[in-house]
């Protein structure tokens, strides 16, 4: 049995070893998300492996493993305040899964960090967690060598995104890229540092050679987080070299030497970096202009049609921030205790939506997190997720700063515990400027238990028992790991059909996009995304079908469409997409039957009563209402786009025609010639319909 169990401890240690290395890298092209989704699923399956591991050398050995530790208590909260929010949630699938193509922090991956928490302090001890962290070094020069590559055009071919001015390497967005990289960077100055100490550790044979590999690594990790242009990352990156190195030379103050050249070093490589970076590599301003740099944001629009002709004036990201940080605390305001849920601010958000969202170059963008942690967890979690999850944060700083007081005074520094701290806080500045993705997230919940791990674990009184576990609980476990590494590969299979039909839906091959969203069905049948897709599918097949004449599979394929477009809003019911989708799909079908233009109608009015404040909802609903016959209703209903959004240009325009049909070709001409004059000059359509008038 004592080889099981150590069986079981190098599936632990391997397996922590895998997460570390494969999270940052793993990306690949045939999924809806390339980059968070593949990261959390891999969380997921090491998850069920270590714990698995876990719980069979507690069975093998016979005895509880579990260490304590000063963040048992805060981490039990946080879940607690979690749990608590997820069952008053209002869509507990998002908030148990996560946001789909976000994923990170719904309860199900909030578990994963706590097991892993949990797993690392019980079961890796000194040696291995630094083996650990220079794997997590090794990573990140992999990931930020990539990153330097991309800006010299490896890639650029293969990314919509500018991707030469501003690289994200493996991670999928330069700010996420940004955090990771300035929370590892710690690790690479306290590894430095060793070097003047008897506990170094051993890159290599020769001594010699490990001070140019430290400074190496830095020079690698900070040249590409000066490539991804982010301003939040310099900002984490100021406060963790500032943290650091200010620590490092109270804790040697007797023995200043030991400081003193280390720093010097590093900090000429970072004015030679950054003064390198802003004067001669093509693509980047001087390192002074990094703060004054517009950023475009990371979202997605939802909508890629344009109606202004005119250059597109980017709204500064520090003002978007600010607008949506407004409507996150609304959301606070209304629902100060738990929130609305995990992961629900792309459903909460529309509700309390600021009028001067609309004001912004983004402003029909999709905003699924609020761009500032704090907030996004007060908005979705309420005070109470809040202050939980401050609790933690504060705890592990109090303890970290205790402990470093206790190793100065027994003239003891261990200076990767500086490494820890710096880089934990560099995660707390850019979360305020964004939020925590898998990678990152990672490090936030591990680097505590990094600093755990590096103290001596006490040895564990109770002794094995000589009688043999029985073998069904060991084979219990096998199961359950199977089953969910499993599961886990059926839900990244449902996830490449799924985008696939996304894709044809989207390229009018509605027939392959129904075959692939039914498989995508079949191997995960209850997520929502799925059914709204394929009721769009079936939707657009019934009016092919009618183009037909084939009345029977129209009337087949349009009941397919309801009952899908139904069962997506049964599972989420405030999710604003899934009811356009529904209008779309009453539109569509009213090519069949005219009826069907209630059903548009009744799914607009509920976008409107979720989204008060979107104009492109209240601008559709005019058009049903004209549509219907309903003129004054139109009208009212196009007035109250234009008054949400002044410069847009259609509602002006239906509005226009709505005047001329009644006679009113004042009026109308005032529209048309507003468009003209202060939205687009040049828009061929407006300038015909004024020449008619």
């Amino acid at each position: 049995m004592p080889n099981l169990e150590k069986l079981c401890q190098r599936i632990i240690e391997y397996s922590f070893f895998a997460l570390f290395i494969l999270v940052p890298l793993i990306l690949t092209p045939w999924n809806y998300e390339l980059f968070e989704f593949n990261k959390m699923l891999t969380v997921y399956a090491l998850t069920a492996i270590i714990v698995g591991a876990w719980g069979a050398k507690m069975i093998l050995g016979r005895r509880l493993i579990f260490r304590r530790s000063f963040w048992d208590i805060p981490l039990g909260l946080f879940f607690i305040s979690q749990l608590t929010s997820f069952l008053l949630s209002i869509d507990r699938h998002t908030s148990f899964w996560g946001y789909y193509s976000r994923f990170n922090g719904g309860l199900l991956s909030i578990i994963c960090y706590l097991l892993l928490y949990w797993s690392f302090v019980s079961n890796m001890n000194k040696n291995n967690s630094q083996f650990a962290i220079r794997n997590l070094l090794i990573t990140a020069t992999l990931v930020a060598t990539y990153g330097i590559a991309e800006h010299f055009g490896i890639d650029a071919k293969y990314w919509v995104q500018d991707v030469k001015n501003r690289v994200f390497s493996t991670l999928g967005q330069p700010n996420w890229l940004a955090a990771w990289l300035v929370a590892l960077t710690p690790l690479t100055w306290g590894f430095g540092l060793l070097n003047y100490e008897s506990r170094i550790v051993n890159y290599g044979k020769s001594k010699s050679l490990k001070p140019i590999i430290h400074y190496s690594l830095f020079i690698i990790l900070f040249t590409c987080l000066l490539f991804t242009r982010s301003r939040s990352g310099l900002l984490g990156f100021v406060v963790a070299f500032f943290v650091f190195w200010l620590l490092a030379a109270f804790a040697f103050r007797k023995n200043f030497k030991k400081i003193i050249t280390p720093f010097l070093v590093f900090s000429f490589l970072l004015l030679v970096l950054s003064l390198l970076a802003g004067s001669w590599i093509p693509g980047i301003e001087k390192i002074t202009k990094f703060f004054s740099s517009q950023t475009p944001s990371n979202q997605q629009p939802i909508n890629n049609q344009s109606t202004i002709n005119q250059p597109l004036l980017i709204t500064e990201s520090g003002d978007i921030r600010k607008v949506v940080w407004k409507g996150a605390v609304h959301i606070w305001r209304h629902y100060p205790l738990f929130g609305t849920g995990p992961e629900t601010f792309a459903y909460s958000y529309y509700w309390y939506r600021p009028r001067e969202h609309n004001d912004l170059s983004e402003w029909d963008f999709l905003y699924n997190k609020a761009h500032n942690e704090y907030l996004n967890y007060a908005a979705t979690t309420g005070s109470v997720g809040l202050l939980a999850y401050l609790f933690l944060i504060g705890s592990f700083l109090f303890w970290s700063a205790k402990n470093l007081k206790t190793q100065i005074s027994k003239l003891k520094t261990d200076i990767l515990h500086l490494s820890f701290l710096s880089g934990f806080l560099s995660i707390v500045v850019t979360n305020f400027f964004g939020f925590s993705v898998v990678p990152v997230q990672l490090l936030f919940f591990l680097f505590p238990a990094f600093a755990v791990s590096l103290e001596n674990i006490p040895k564990n009184a109770q002794k094995s028992k000589a009688s043999s576990p029985p073998k069904w609980q060991i084979s219990l476990i096998i199961f359950a790991i199977l089953y969910l590494l499993f599961y886990i590969f059926k839900y990244w299979r449902a996830d490449t059909y799924f985008s696939s039909g996304e894709k044809l839906n989207k390229a009018g091959y509605y027939d392959q996009s129904f075959n692939s969203l039914q498989q995508a069905i079949k191997l995960r049948g209850f997520e929502p995304v799925y059914h709204d897709e394929l009721a769009w599918a079936a939707a657009n097949l019934a009016a092919l079908a009618n183009q037909q004449k084939n009345a029977t599979l129209a009337a087949q394929l349009k009941e397919i469409a309801l009952q899908e477009s139904q069962k997506a809003l049964a599972t989420s019911p405030y999710n604003l997409n899934f009811w356009k989708t529904r209008a779309k799909i009453g539109f569509k079908l009213a090519e069949i039957e005219g009826k069907y233009y209630q059903l548009t109608l009744q799914a607009l009015l509920r976008a409107v009563e979720l989204a008060p404040t979107e104009p492109k909802v209240r601008y559709n609903l005019g058009l049903v209402h004209s549509v219907l016959g309903q003129t004054e209703l139109a009208k009212k209903s196009l007035e109250e786009t234009i008054q949400l959004k002044p410069n847009y240009e259609d509602p002006r325009l239906a509005l226009a025609i709505l005047y001329e049909q009644e006679g009113e070709k004042d009026k109308a001409r005032q529209q048309l010639e507003y468009i003209l004059k202060y939205i687009n000059p040049q828009s061929q359509r407006v300038k015909e319909k004024l020449k008619n008038l």
